[in-house]
């Protein structure tokens, strides 16, 4: 799995309604592709061992407010319960929730909106024809592998058919946005009628997806579809990462995220480092209020010396946790 993309692709697995476009993309069992299992059966889900995880969770101390920060993984496994009783007492504190973005209906819309202007190619072009026959023979590989629809993603821009091969290559490891941290919590707060805060638009997010030149977008298409075919193929390439937030090894979990990033240091810079200072930065005045917050992000936000802790801690914030 690539590191630029997959905690914005996640977000946006999540976000996605079930009808739209990028969904549909990931063919049923019915609509000819083959390779991919369906999901487990409901009744397979029930029944499938709990894996109790014990996550990190912080406590930042302000002038009037305060605020829980806690490390998101976007998509789990539906077996893992994260639900610890420090994590319950916290959500039970909360006067607020605070995401990366919001998951209602109309930043829904916003989304599948933003897609079908910016994610699909004109009238008459194709994926395939913009492809080296390296590349084209490697993505018809994966399209059968993991059972997208294959008429679907010929007609998307590179950036899009990333996302969804990624995507599919995630579900196909039995990893699902709707198990995510996310998806349960911001529901949660709305069925107790709780205030919910975004730290980001969803056009913001998305944004980090979409490269401005056309060629260098194929490039890089083709340079990740080539390069990371054998991680993607490889088992469970979430695997490590997820052992380390379940056990609420922060510094593990900082160095497998270092790992995916260090090729590419501009990426993290603009998907990372920089998106911290933000989040710091709005968290910090939110701590101006006396209220307390349950702010939620992707836990790579919250490991290392750039990681959003650190952040508060630079700016005279009493933070409790690793």
């Amino acid at each position: 799995m690539r590191g630029p993309a997959l905690a914005a692709l996640l977000a946006l697995a999540a976000a996605l309604p079930a009808q739209s476009a990028f969904a549909a993309a990931i063919a049923s069992p019915d609509s000819g592709a083959t390779g991919a299992p369906p999901p487990p059966p409901a009744a397979s889900r029930a029944v499938m061992a709990q894996m109790p995880a014990h996550p990190a969770l912080w406590l930042v101390h302000g002038a009037k407010g305060t605020a829980y920060l806690f490390g998101s993984f976007h998509a789990l496994p539906p077996n893992v319960d994260w639900r610890t009783k420090e994590i319950d007492a916290a959500t039970t504190k909360a006067d607020a929730f605070v995401f990366e973005i919001s998951l209602d209906d109309a930043v829904k819309e916003r989304l599948q909106s933003y897609v079908k202007q910016r994610g699909f190619l004109a009238e008459g072009k194709h994926l395939h024809d913009m492809l080296s026959p390296a590349a084209a023979t490697q993505l018809d590989s994966e399209v059968k592998a993991f059972a997208i629809d294959p008429a679907a993603i010929d007609r998307m821009r590179p950036w899009l058919a990333l996302v969804v091969i990624d995507a599919a290559a995630i579900r196909k490891q039995n990893y699902t946005p709707k198990d995510g941290i996310e998806v349960q919590l911001e529901a949660e707060a709305r069925n107790e009628g709780r205030p919910i805060i975004a730290l980001e638009t969803p056009e913001q997010q998305l944004a980090m997806l979409v490269p401005d030149d056309p060629r260098a977008e194929v490039e890089q298409f083709e340079s990740e579809l080539l390069n990371d075919k054998d991680e993607r193929g490889a088992g469970d390439e979430l695997g490590p990462l997820l052992d380390a937030w379940m056990k609420g090894n922060v510094a593990r979990l900082g160095k497998l995220t270092g790992r995916e990033f260090a090729p590419f240091p501009e990426a993290r810079r603009h998907l990372i480092d920089e998106r911290n200072r933000h989040f710091a930065d709005r968290i910090a005045a939110l701590l101006g209020e006396p209220k307390t917050y349950f702010v939620t992000v992707g836990a790579a936000h919250l490991v290392g010396p750039l990681g959003v802790p650190k952040l508060l801690r630079d700016k005279g914030f009493r933070v409790e946790g690793p």
